[in-house]
C-alpha cells in the first residue's frame, strides 16, 4: 500500500507534503485495524450485561466513533426503561459520546490551553485529527461541570512541609448579560469585566544554601471561582484540607494586602503566618516617599532605597515614625496619611527580616504568575468574551491541567461511566 501510494506521489510533490499524506493514510490503517477490535469489546460487554428488571431490550443500534485514529463503525446493544435509552457498551467503553476516551481527554486539554479555533487547528497539524471548534467546545464544556466538584475531593498523600496559600483577583471579560447591575470601570460605570478569583496552595521542604526558601517541584495547585470572596474562601480551605493541611508543619498565607483577602485567611486560615507580599509592602513605601518628597526627587530615591533596606531589617515601625515626624511638611499629606494607615495596618505583616531567617518566601509571586498562566493566558485573549458557565468550565480545566491532575481526572472519570450500568440505577 505504501510503495503504491509513492509511486503515485508527483515527482514535483514537496517532501513535507508527502509526508503528511502518509500520516494520513497510516492513521486510516490504524482506524481500520482498531474497529474490529472496539466491536469485539462492545460484543463481548453485551454478551455478559444483566439488564435490570425495568430495562427492556430494544436491539441493535449503530454508531460513528472518532478516536485517535479516524473514524470507526460499531454496533451494541441498546436498552429502554420507559423514560431513557441505554446503550451499555458505550458506558463500559467510557465513550463520551461519540469520542473514545483518549481522543476526549486529548480535546479537553487543547481547549484549556488554547482558543477554539487555535485548538482545532494544532490538533490537524500535530496529529491529522479532524474536530471543529465548535465540537470541541461542545465537548469540552460537556465534561467541564465534572471537573470543579472532582478538584475538591481525592485527597492528595500528606508529607511534613510548609504550607503556602495564597489567593488573588482578576478581571475577565464577559458577556452582557453577565455583566447586567454591576458597577465597573468604564465611562458610563458599567463592569466590561468580572472578577476570577485564584487560589494556590504549594509546599516547600528545603532552603538553599543562602537560605532562601524552594519551592517544592509540581507541589502547586490551582482552584478558582467567580463566586464571591467568602466563597472563594471556602474553596480555598478545601483545597488545603485535600492537600494535608492538618500535617503541614507551618501554614503560610501570603497576600498582597486587600482587606477581603486578610478577612478570608482570618476565617479559614486561623493561625497561619500571614506575610504580606514584599513587593506590595514595598510599593506603598515608595508611594509614601513621594508623598513627602515628591515623584523622582534624589530626596524620594535615597529614602524609598533606606526605607527598602529597613523593610528587610523588621524596621518597618521606625519607617512609620521618621514618615509621621514629616507629615506636617510632606507634598501631598493627604496622599502620606493614606499609605501610613496602610503600611501600620499590615505593620505584623512585614517583619521580613524574622520570615526571611525562618526561611519564608515573602513574596507572592507564584499567585501573580498564576493570575497570568491560569487565567490571563487562556481567558483575555482578543474578542473573547465569557459567559460565567463557560469561563467556569474552562476555569476548572485550566486548573486541572496546571495543578497536574488532568490525567487523574479522566481516569477518574472512566471508572464513573461504568457506574451507569449499575442495574440499581434501573430498579423499579
Amino acid at each position: 500500500m505504501i510503495e503504491r501510494f509513492l509511486n503515485q506521489a508527483p515527482q514535483e510533490q514537496k517532501f513535507s507534503e508527502l509526508e503528511i499524506k502518509l500520516r494520513d493514510l497510516l492513521l486510516k490503517s490504524g482506524a481500520q485495524l482498531l474497529e474490529p477490535v472496539v466491536q469485539a469489546l462492545a460484543d463481548q460487554f453485551d454478551a455478559s450485561f444483566q439488564a435490570a428488571p425495568t430495562q427492556r431490550f430494544a436491539g441493535r443500534r449503530p454508531l460513528q466513533i472518532q478516536g485517535l485514529f479516524g473514524l470507526m463503525q460499531m454496533t451494541r446493544d441498546y436498552y429502554f426503561d420507559g423514560e431513557q435509552g441505554h446503550c451499555p457498551a458505550d458506558a463500559a467503553l467510557a465513550l463520551e459520546g461519540s469520542y473514545t476516551p483518549a481522543l476526549a481527554r486529548m480535546l479537553c486539554r487543547a481547549a484549556a490551553k488554547s482558543p477554539y479555533e487555535e485548538a482545532s487547528q494544532d490538533l490537524l497539524d500535530y496529529g491529522g485529527i479532524q474536530v471543529p471548534p465548535s465540537q470541541i467546545q461542545r465537548l469540552a464544556l460537556q465534561i467541564a461541570p465534572a471537573v470543579g466538584p472532582w478538584l475538591k475531593t481525592h485527597a492528595s498523600k500528606p508529607e511534613p512541609a510548609m504550607m503556602y496559600i495564597s489567593g488573588d483577583g482578576t478581571g475577565t471579560p464577559m458577556r452582557k448579560e453577565c455583566l447586567e447591575g454591576r458597577a465597573g470601570k468604564q465611562s458610563d460605570g458599567s463592569a466590561k469585566t468580572r472578577e476570577v478569583k485564584l487560589g494556590c496552595v504549594f509546599l516547600q521542604t528545603e532552603v538553599d544554601r543562602e537560605g532562601h526558601p524552594i519551592r517544592k517541584e509540581d507541589s502547586t495547585s490551582y482552584i478558582g471561582t467567580f463566586e464571591p470572596a467568602a466563597e472563594f474562601g471556602l474553596l480555598l480551605r478545601q483545597e488545603a484540607v485535600r492537600r494535608g493541611m492538618a500535617s503541614a508543619t507551618k501554614i503560610i498565607f501570603i497576600g498582597d494586602g486587600a482587606a477581603w483577602v486578610w478577612e478570608l485567611a482570618r476565617i479559614n486560615f486561623s493561625g497561619a503566618v500571614l506575610i504580606l507580599d514584599f513587593y506590595h509592602a514595598f510599593q506603598h513605601v515608595h508611594g509614601l516617599a513621594e508623598a513627602l518628597f515628591g515623584k523622582e526627587t534624589p530626596e524620594t530615591k535615597k529614602k524609598s532605597k533606606l526605607w527598602k533596606g529597613w523593610l528587610l531589617k523588621d524596621k518597618a515601625g521606625q519607617i512609620m515614625q521618621q514618615a509621621k515626624a514629616g507629615l506636617e511638611r510632606s507634598l501631598d499629606k493627604e496622599k502620606a496619611g493614606k499609605e501610613i494607615a496602610y503600611l501600620e495596618h499590615n505593620l505584623e505583616r512585614m517583619t521580613y527580616g524574622t520570615f526571611r531567617k525562618a526561611g519564608y518566601f515573602i513574596g507572592s509571586g507564584v499567585i501573580e504568575a498564576g493570575c497570568k498562566t491560569v487565567v490571563g493566558k487562556r481567558m483575555k485573549g482578543s474578542g473573547m468574551f465569557w459567559s460565567e458557565a463557560g469561563g467556569q468550565g474552562i476555569l476548572d480545566l485550566r486548573c486541572a491541567f496546571l495543578s497536574d491532575r488532568f490525567g487523574p481526572f479522566f481516569q477518574a472519570r472512566a471508572a464513573t461511566h461504568a457506574t451507569r450500568n449499575d442495574p440499581l440505577k434501573f430498579a423499579a
